[in-house]
């Protein structure tokens, strides 16, 4: 099943022939290892996005952004390091030449809540005025480091600055932020795999999974 813009991820859980299916097996980590070698003990990885689901994402994405961007001039801007997985496969997908560059953002604040004091910790290099710019996330949460990022990189008068995201955690949103292309909405769960950690565990999964207690009941 592909999933478009507009669908739901529905937790639990995605099957991973892409049938929805209450009996998927989730991935039970109760001192086991999962993957050569992860441990997240005493929790569970429950699939979200298979391999063939996040394939199916991308070659859309990419075959949107090829179609949008042909005989312009276009620079990827990826936000380390979560993204670095999906900018990966989407640039390999990509029809039309691109430049790449990085970003890497701090927040501070004390505990679960953050100050909205954002910081860039790594700054791109590419001239980027005049040029069309693409921001490539993994997930959209408050939408408070896109907007910060977005203003930042337009004082440097490129042509467009847009935001490609795989996920969208829309009910998290605290400011008016929308991706212009995206992979797909999820629930409000702890998501982790395809570049995205867990306390720089879990990045090299190559499926996206959510996370829950081994305590908590099997939905």
């Amino acid at each position: 099943m592909e999933l478009g813009a507009a669908e739901w991820v529905k937790t639990p859980t995605l099957s991973r022939d892409g049938d929805w299916d209450k009996d998927d097996d989730s991935i039970l980590l109760e001192k086991m290892t999962v993957s050569d070698g992860v441990n997240m003990e005493g929790y569970r990885l429950n699939p979200l996005l298979s391999k063939d689901q996040i394939a199916s994402i991308v070659r859309r994405l990419a075959d949107q952004i090829s179609e949008d961007y042909t005989g312009r001039e276009l620079v990827l801007v990826c936000i380390l390091k979560g993204a670095f997985m999906f900018l990966s496969d989407l640039v390999r997908h990509l029809r039309i030449p691109v430049q790449v560059d990085f970003v890497r953002l701090a927040s501070y604040g004390s505990g679960m809540k953050t100050s909205g004091i954002i910081e860039i910790t790594k700054d791109i290099e590419i001239p980027i005025e005049g040029k069309d710019v693409l921001i490539i996330e993994d997930i959209v949460d408050s939408g408070r480091t896109l907007q910060f990022l977005k203003n930042r990189l337009s004082l440097a008068n490129p042509r467009s600055v847009k935001i490609c995201a795989l996920l969208d955690k829309k009910t998290r949103r605290e400011v008016e932020m929308e991706p212009d292309y995206l992979g797909t909405e999820v629930n409000d769960v702890f998501i982790v795999g395809y570049g995205i950690d867990f306390n720089e565990d879990y990045r090299h999964l190559p499926e996206v999974y959510y996370v829950t207690s081994i305590d908590h009941p099997k939905q």
